[in-house]
């Protein structure tokens, strides 16, 4: 069987910064044409000689924001330069803002056959709190527009924004749910990485839910998602059956992903590299024929081992529990092997057909988890 591999392209422009945000994105549309330009020239310069690709996936930043003629001139530029198989997968990020009915047919006609829709919460409150330029009605409408065509939709839901109450958390899933999303994904609010958000909650906690009952959300979550016909099948991640993120799924395998655009990440040819996160200097060493990279590190068989039990375990599915065996003894650690038992003697991790994996109590916890075993 021939590997598929799979193409990551950054698109980090938005109209606005959301106050969560910690990825590389601007708001300088001056960038926009060099920054294409720049983009297309990279694909020229790696090395994918006898690869092929069954995945492309477009993130940001706000990829949506940019115009179809954008979009397919890009998708073309990736299509004449690799090996993409029939039926690829090709995901498009989008906030509701920009989800229109000539968008999606646009999109469509370019090739794309998923959409990721951030929809973050269908309550203005906690929109508006974290600088989300569209509203309830938005994402409704967005979702409408997208629903009963030839796409795969996946919906985004952000568990612990200010002003959330276990009521609208509730009705934000039970409406995502009944848009006819294909894909849900709920990521937790980590105030930790945004200045703004980490004051906020110091000056004013009554916005924010405790840890307990955030808890006991995502518990809720995963019983409405699982009576729905969906499959937990990564930490944040719930499809119906067959709807996975095939790129995505990519990252927790360990597949090799080409990385394109500011700061995208690649694992290829067994070594993993991330490009410049300046967009002047990206601009500037693609221009110069050179692949923009910040750090190229060939990954050594410990590391290598490391990867495959902290990424197989965000998976439902887990890894072989040899390889679990073999991490305990590799890592030097001597209370590891005993917090090991202590994890499944707790029902955080359980084995089964000779695989370990998290329990639904043990993705609450994984962070603590998962880091143990880097």
């Amino acid at each position: 069987m021939v590997l598929t591999c799979g193409i990551y392209l950054h698109l980090p422009f938005c109209a606005s910064r959301c106050d969560y945000c910690s990825f590389v994105v601007t708001t300088d549309s001056s960038w926009r044409a060099p920054y294409f330009s720049a983009l297309e020239r990279e694909l020229d310069l790696a090395d994918a000689s006898g690869a092929r690709f069954d995945s492309i996936y477009l993130g940001g930043g706000t990829p949506s924001a940019a115009g179809p003629a954008t979009l397919l001139r890009l998708l073309d530029a990736v299509r004449s330069r690799f090996a993409i198989e029939p039926g690829a997968e090709i995901t498009l990020e989008a906030n509701p803002e920009d989800v229109t009915a000539s968008a999606r047919d646009a999109w469509i006609s370019a090739g794309v056959t998923r959409v990721s829709v951030g929809v973050q919460a269908f309550s203005d409150p906690e929109l508006s709190a974290v600088g989300r330029r569209h509203d309830a009605c938005g994402a409704r409408r967005a979702l409408e527009v997208l629903a009963g065509r030839e796409l795969s939709v996946s919906g985004d839901l952000i568990l612990g924004l200010p002003e959330q109450t276990p009521g609208t958390f509730r009705e934000s899933l039970r409406e995502l749910c009944e848009t006819g999303v294909d894909h849900v994904s709920v990521y937790l609010l980590e105030t930790e990485k945004s200045k703004s958000l980490e004051e906020d909650r110091r000056r004013r906690p009554e916005r924010y839910l405790d840890e307990d009952a955030q808890a006991g959300l995502w518990n809720e979550a995963c019983e409405i998602l699982a009576a729905r016909g969906f499959r937990h099948y990564e930490i944040s991640n719930w499809a119906l059956p067959g709807r996975e993120s095939r790129h995505n799924s990519k990252y927790w395998e360990r597949v090799p992903t080409l990385g394109f655009g500011v700061s995208a990440h690649e694992l290829w040819n067994g070594s993993r590299r991330a490009n410049v996160s300046g967009l002047a200097e990206y601009v500037r060493r693609v221009g110069a024929g050179q692949r923009p990279i910040a750090f190229d590190r060939p990954l050594p068989p410990d590391e290598e081992e490391s990867e495959r039990v902290v990424l197989g375990l965000r998976l439902a599915r887990g890894v072989p529990r040899r390889d679990v065996e073999d991490r305990i003894r590799a890592a030097g650690d001597p209370s590891l092997a005993g917090d090991y038992e202590a994890w499944r003697e707790a029902g955080l991790l359980e084995e089964t057909d000779g695989n370990v994996a998290l329990t639904e109590r043990g993705f609450l916890v994984s962070n603590e988890i998962l880091c143990r075993f880097v």
